[in-house]
């Protein structure tokens, strides 16, 4: 009976062992640090960072400026501006997967999962910062599986910036940051011959043409509603959040907000909307429902720049690229919660993205 009792307790333990529901899992954010050529690796409970992780290219410096994360296949991409790559990380452990070298300075980037494709735009003119943009009016199309470029779509405007892929991949938005227009790109057609992006302006005020670049609205970052129906623009030159309608191409709303607002991040229901004002040192929070705005303005607020809510969107985490830290802020009291310190000085962390359960 003894025997039976010990082999009972043994196979449990064992059991117990293997069982990966029992195990503590880490829910992680990924922040690029465009200053010293690293990605943060963040634990969001823990409210610490776990690794850095070098994405050291060129002894000239690389300037690792966003990050997207593919759950479905278990894989991270971050852009480098200065040395023109996209680099794969393993989720799992961060290692380095594979690379894909596409010049042209990559920015942002949209990824579908269902087909393993990830789009990637261009970098804006910064001549504050010394940098000046792309000339490039193309978008890359990679094929993530391979690591490969399959082709470029060129909307005909410079510096196309801001990036958002629908839902069941089908349509690709793409926003100038030059000129004051936005881009429909149906993907099933990109690379027919003779194929032209559908075009929209961002307001009545600014020229026809989108070869033209009048640096009215300067646009930023673009965001879906999860039914697709709805474009969220932030315009850091006009310092509002403009809304489209995404079968017409007409406006819907326009919100003003703190000055240069940058990027903006949606709650799963569509009720609110989360914007980082660049120099503004503030963020917003537009309750789409009724169209008021909270703000919240603090000096640990410096040149705010990427965002991502945590899966039970209790929490914002927003990168404060002059100020070397991760705030912490609760989505209901718009109150920094926390502060997530970097170790190294002028690190300037920009991307973000959150690991969603």
């Amino acid at each position: 009976m003894k025997h039976l009792r010990f082999l009972f307790f043994s196979m449990v333990l064992l059991m117990s062992c293997n069982d990966p529901i029992g195990e503590e899992t880490v829910i992680k954010a990924y922040v690029t640090l465009q200053g010293i050529d690293q990605v943060a690796v963040v634990d969001i409970a823990g409210r610490e960072v776990m690794k850095y992780v070098d994405v050291d290219i060129l002894n000239t410096g690389d300037r690792p400026h966003y990050v997207v994360v593919d759950q479905m296949h278990g894989y991270w991409y971050v852009t480098l501006i200065s040395s023109g790559y996209v680099l794969k990380f393993d989720i799992k452990d961060d290692e380095l997967v594979d690379s894909v070298k596409v010049d042209n300075m990559p920015a942002l980037m949209a990824i579908d999962a269902s087909t393993q494709t990830l789009y990637v735009s261009r970098f804006m003119p910064m001549p504050a910062v010394g940098m000046m943009g792309s000339n490039s009016t193309v978008i890359n199309v990679i094929d993530t599986a391979t690591m490969t470029v399959t082709g470029d779509v060129s909307v005909g405007a410079r510096s196309p910036h801001g990036i958002a892929i629908s839902s069941d991949g089908k349509t690709l938005w793409v926003v100038s940051n030059e000129a004051s227009h936005f881009f429909k790109i149906q993907t099933s057609q990109m690379f027919v011959e003779g194929y032209e992006p559908e075009s929209f302006k961002l307001g009545h005020n600014v020229p026809d043409s989108y070869a033209i670049n009048d640096m009215f609205y300067n646009a930023l970052e673009l965001e879906l509603s999860h039914d697709d129906t709805k474009l969220f623009v932030t315009c850091s030159g006009s310092d509002e959040v403009r809304v489209f309608n995404t079968v017409t191409g007409d406006s819907l709303d326009t919100y003003p907000l703190a000055k240069q607002p940058w990027h903006l991040v949606l709650s799963d229901d569509d009720k609110n909307l989360f914007v980082t004002n660049r120099s503004g040192g503030s963020i917003s929070k537009i309750n789409l429902s009724n169209g008021s705005v909270s703000v919240l303005s603090d000096s640990l607020i410096a040149l705010p720049h990427g965002c991502g809510l945590t899966t039970d969107e209790t929490n914002l985490l927003v990168s404060s690229s002059e100020g070397n830290r991760l705030l912490v802020i609760d989505t209901e009291s718009m109150v920094i919660s926390d502060v997530i310190n970097l170790e190294m000085p002028m690190s300037m962390p920009t991307g973000l993205a959150v690991v969603r359960e």
